[in-house]
């Protein structure tokens, strides 16, 4: 029976191990001095040697006639740990056994002592995958296992681990493997396998694996199905390697300034049925390679390119990095709308645009500048008009004694102490006074206004619909029951609607206020109204402020 390339040549001892020398020595040396652990955590992306390092571990720790810290690979338990009939050595999927009922069965395995093996060994694989109260399940058997017990762990993302887990295991980060590693080790599965691997075709294979060793051996499984003779164009072929020219094509629209181009070319991917949000995600990766082309040997650091797209990326040598980091963020911004429901060509098209357009730059913020104040200007004698004014009683005011400052020694008989007065404060230059008020006048356009009101605000106009105002040069003044004067009063939101409608009558921004006819007094003369007072107070010279609220 036919077995893959990546499970007939996965590594079976630690000297098979490719690209994970410095893991693979600690692991040796723990065996080697017998320092063996309780709990491991491998962590790494795919195809790095994370289960398979646990498998060689679970084998060195129980081989019966072990070399130094490797397996013999040829005593009964090395063989039954390879076909998995020994069930010392349990390899668990948390993926789909991530339950809290599964720990539980797992823990209560760990009571028993192994049958064969010196040691039990637990392999649990994408650990990340457990859940919560699974989590907690393991917490209490990890800190305290039984002397016998081992626990392993192997997870691609190490950032959903607990911290509790973490602080119970020894931690090894597994490396992506280098493109030349993996290119030396395909051309030693080919020869094996009597494949005629081109060294350049090793080469694109190692580049497109992007480090991970599985992926590498299927690709040349693949290609090894079509024919035996592996060359670079049946790599190309077979590995799916498109055409992605139009990366660069949409690139160079948006350095140009030409948001239309850019447009179309994604209009046109759209109808082929490409994915907006994998075009946005390629779109970040081009931008990140044009920045990392622009760096002193950047190229070497490009993965999972082809040889065409590295000469392309050489003859851009000169993109701004500024640009490229900004498009960057531009798109991963655009991926986080996206994972949030957005419409995915939209936020995609929204960023190409936004990065058509120059970027903004930060105004200057000029010194202020400190300027002495103009010297106060004596006002304008002002004259008043006689009025007649109602006698209002006037207290004198209280006299005070002048006040000596204590820095200044007081006169003496025969001593002349020299009395200088302070100089005065400057004074402030008078505010401007208001205009004055004048008597109400019948408000010409309140007739307007209602209209106005009535189109719009059915229960408004209920209120003031027949009634008059009166404008006295500052405020119109409604007149209205003394209800709605108070509701006025309480509603400002009612008081605001009054003001805009009398600013889109008359293009003038005023108060509002009730209007009280005049009445007489018990004499039977015209009482004073609080209006007439203020007018009166204010041709004498008095500053009136009328606030309204």
């Amino acid at each position: 029976m036919y077995r893959a390339l990546y499970r007939k040549w996965r590594p079976r001892k630690f000297a098979d191990v490719v690209g994970q020398e410095a893991i693979v020595t600690a692991l040796q040396n723990q065996i080697a001095a017998g320092r063996i652990g309780h709990a491991y955590l491998f962590t790494g992306t795919r195809g790095t040697g994370k289960t398979t390092c646990a498998k060689i571990f679970a084998k060195a720790v129980n081989c019966l006639d072990s070399h130094g810290a490797d397996p013999c690979g040829e005593c009964a338990v090395c063989r039954g740990i390879d076909d998995g009939s020994i069930l010392d050595v349990s390899e668990i999927d948390a993926a789909s056994n991530n339950s809290v009922d599964d720990i539980r069965d797992l823990r209560d395995e760990t009571a028993y002592l192994p049958a064969v093996c010196k040691y039990k060994v637990y392999i649990i694989d994408e650990v990340h995958m457990l859940s919560t109260s699974a989590f907690n399940a393991l917490l209490k058997t990890m800190e305290e296992p039984p002397e016998h017990v081992i626990f392993i762990l192997a997870t691609t993302e190490v950032q959903k681990v607990p911290a509790t887990i973490l602080s119970r295991c020894q931690r090894y980060d597994f490396q992506r493997i280098t493109a030349e590693k993996i290119a030396g080790r395909l051309s030693y599965v080919a020869q094996q396998e009597n494949i005629d691997l081109d060294p350049n075709a090793a080469a694109l294979i190692g580049r497109l694996a992007d480090g991970a060793m599985r992926d590498a051996l299927s690709i040349l499984d693949t290609c090894a199905g079509v024919s035996n003779t592996v060359d670079e164009a049946l790599v190309r072929r077979m590995a799916g390697v498109t055409d992605r020219r139009y990366l660069f094509e949409i690139s160079d629209a948006i350095a140009a300034g030409n948001a239309v181009g850019a447009l179309q070319k994604i209009a046109e991917l759209r109808q082929q049925s490409v994915d907006m949000r994998r075009l946005c995600m390629e779109l970040a990766g081009h931008y990140r390679n044009l920045m990392l082309s622009s760096l002193p040997d950047g190229t070497q650091l490009l993965t999972g390119t082809s040889p065409e797209e590295e000469a392309a990326y050489r003859e851009r040598q000169d993109f701004p990095q500024a640009e490229a980091v900004r498009a960057v963020s531009a798109f991963g911004a655009a991926l986080e709308k996206m994972a949030r429901g957005m419409d995915q060509r939209i936020e995609l098209e929204l960023a190409v645009f936004s990065l058509t357009r120059p970027e903004p730059t930060a105004v200057a913020v000029q010194p202020v500048r400190t300027v002495q104040a103009p010297a106060a200007v004596s006002a304008a004698p002002f004259t008043a008009a006689p009025v007649t004014v109602p006698p209002v009683a006037t207290t004198p005011p209280p006299t005070v004694p002048p006040v000596v400052p204590a820095s200044v020694p007081a006169a003496e008989p025969g001593n002349p102490a020299v009395q200088q007065t302070p100089p005065a404060a400057p004074q402030p230059a008078p505010a401007p006074r208001p205009a004055p008020l004048t008597e109400p006048q019948l408000f010409a356009q309140w007739p307007a206004v209602l209209s106005l009101i009535a189109e719009n605000d059915p229960m408004l106009n209920s209120y003031l619909r027949g009634t008059n105002a009166y404008y006295d040069g500052r405020r119109v003044l409604i007149e209205c029951s003394d209800e709605f004067r108070d509701f006025m009063r309480r509603s400002k939101e009612t008081s605001r609607s009054i003001k805009q409608y009398i600013y889109q009558v008359t293009h003038i921004k005023c108060g509002i206020g009730p209007y009280e006819k005049p009445k007489n007094d018990e004499n039977g003369s015209p009482a004073v109204s609080v209006e007439e007072t203020l007018r009166q107070m204010q041709s004498l010279g008095v500053d009136v402020v009328v606030e309204d609220k």
